[in-house]
């Protein structure tokens, strides 16, 4: 079976690396002048080559060719014996801990106990931890003393990519160095490399979609161009890279975009449903709708944006000529919204849906496209006995149910709410909620309960909700933004993010947690929480907030 591109493209010595030349240069002047430290932590994202620059290392300071300090001499040859049962994971020397999968205090302590002997065969004994933040509370307290003080053969390197996650006490005791993105040039370079030495012809425009699409990961980049490849095509062109990714090409956004400036949301849905009829995905398609919004916005501002945006010079003619159709306001306004769909689509189950819904609030008018089409009001019910319903009922003659719109109606209940400026974040967001729920009694039960406000920048309030009633908070959206307007006297724009709500009322983000638990915290709050607001709304119990 034939290895993954980037397992057998995996550079063997430092000249190879793509990329991080801030961190080869560091390396490779300790090699020469003898300086290797013991302990290492690599932090960057996935796919920038902290694991190779980890094995790199350890060949070097193994060579048979030489030892650090050696003068005239380049580190690692790459071609000893130590150096090739490095490559081929045998050097018993250099030992490699996922701690992804290993993260217990008992992993460690067989490491713990390992460190004190010499090498076998080589100079140093290399411990190389990958993701190193996942360890276990233990199995750190466990690490740091070796970590502080190893035995002279010992080296360590810890790879994470959430060095925040790894406690100082570790951090500390570790010389950090951290992994870039890598740029698009740079992919290009690397990959053009890769296809000469394979035979593969490729074109610019197809090696800079792939890097485009690669986001920075060597490793993303190389699995696209081991997938476009995979056909057997003598060329590699841009509308191959296109076919096989999934994606859809430049012209599709460039039409759909000018329907939408256009205002015409008939032929932007059209267009969706050819590209879909294609075999596009729909949350793909997203994604590349807002790098064509962001490509507008440099094209704008930027005289010769052909770098920036990794475009030929046709292309970036034909977005200036629509960048020149509109304005700054709609750019912004289509990014924040179009990255609004972008996180709706991740839970949903119907992305095109989203897709289509995007492309019609962008081409409808500013006042009608920044919030969806909301159900009337329904005013609060009041508590009154009776005798009293009665007596008013008989002095007031019944009213027409559509007498006050909705908006009027959400206006008058929160008008005794007292205006005054933005507090922290928490505070808004309570105030926020509260003026809600004097119309909306479910809103507190089903929403505010599940809420916290955690920051507020530039009139921006970010809401972290817990995920199983983000949709819900999204659906009121139109209700939030006119009572945050009622409360200070003007916009705030709320966003919202799925997270876990604690106790004690701290938001964490759910960047942090793994999709398995984000499954069965949103599992939990629809079989357990559904329906409390609309029992309690029925039988007009107040919801009760726990501290």
């Amino acid at each position: 079976m034939q290895p993954a591109l980037y397992r057998a493209e995996r550079p063997e010595v430092f000249e190879e690396i793509i990329g991080q030349k801030h961190i080869v240069r560091i390396l490779q002047n300790q090699i020469r002048t003898g300086t290797v430290s013991q302990a290492y932590l690599f932090a960057g994202t996935h796919g920038t080559g902290k694991t190779s620059t980890a094995r790199i290392l350890a060949k070097a300071v193994n060579c048979m060719e030489g030892e650090p300090g050696d003068p005239g001499i380049s580190l690692p040859c790459g071609k000893c014996e130590n150096c090739e049962a490095i490559r081929e994971g045998r050097f018993v020397d250099v030992i490699e801990l996922d701690a992804a999968s290993n993260n217990g205090v008992d992993d460690l302590r067989a490491i713990i106990e390992m460190v004190k002997y010499p090498p076998a065969v080589g100079r140093y004994k290399v411990y190389i931890i990958d993701e190193v933040h996942m360890l276990s509370t233990a199995a750190e307290n466990a690490f740091l003393k070796t970590l502080e003080e190893p035995p002279e053969h010992a080296i360590f390197i810890l790879a994470t990519t959430d060095p925040q996650k790894v406690r100082n006490t570790i951090r500390s005791r570790c010389m950090q160095l951290n992994f870039r993105r890598v740029t698009e040039d740079e992919l290009v370079e690397g990959m053009k490399r890769i296809c000469g030495k394979r035979g593969i012809t490729a074109s610019d425009d197809a090696l800079y979609t792939i890097a485009s699409r690669a986001d920075g990961s060597v490793r993303d980049a190389l699995s696209i161009l081991e997938q476009c490849t995979a056909a057997g095509d003598k060329e590699l062109s841009r509308a191959a890279v296109l076919e096989y990714t999934g994606a859809a090409g430049s012209d599709f956004f460039l039409a759909l975009t000018g329907a939408v400036i256009a205002g015409d949301a008939g032929k932007a849905l059209v267009y969706i449903d050819e590209i879909i009829r294609r075999g596009k995905d729909p949350r793909q398609i997203l994604k590349d709708w807002l790098k064509h919004m962001r490509d507008l916005m440099i094209v704008k501002y930027v005289g010769r944006a052909e770098r920036i945006v990794g475009s030929s010079g046709e292309n970036i003619a034909r977005l200036r000529s629509q960048a020149g159709q509109t304005d700054a306001a709609f750019i912004e306004r289509s990014i924040r919204l179009i990255s609004e769909y972008i996180n709706l689509g991740r839970y949903s189950e119907r992305p095109r849906i989203l897709l289509e819904t995007a492309a019609v609030r962008l081409a409808s008018p500013d006042d009608a496209s920044e919030a969806p089409v909301r159900r009337p009001l329904r005013p609060a019910p009041k508590r009154e006995t009776a005798p009293a319903r009665q007596a008013e009922t008989a002095a007031k003659p019944a009213a027409p149910a559509d007498e006050e719109p909705a908006a009027e109606a959400l206006a008058s209940m929160i008008a005794s709410v007292q205006r005054e400026q933005p507090g922290n974040p928490e505070e808004m967001w309570d105030r926020i909620v509260r003026a809600v729920s004097a119309h909306d009694r479910t809103f507190m039960s089903l929403v505010g309960r599940y809420s916290v406000g955690t920051e507020f920048d530039a009139g921006r309030l970010l809401v972290i909700v817990s995920p199983g009633k983000l949709r819900l908070a999204e659906d009121k959206s139109a209700d939030i933004a006119q009572a945050a307007k009622s409360i200070y006297g003007s916009d705030v724009y709320v966003t919202m993010r799925g997270g876990v709500i604690s106790k004690s009322g701290v938001a964490e983000d759910s960047a942090g947690i793994s999709e398995e638990e984000t499954a069965k915290i949103i599992n939990e709050d629809i079989n357990k929480n559904e329906v409390i607001g609309d029992i309690m709304d029925l039988f007009g119990i107040e919801p009760v907030i726990e501290d």
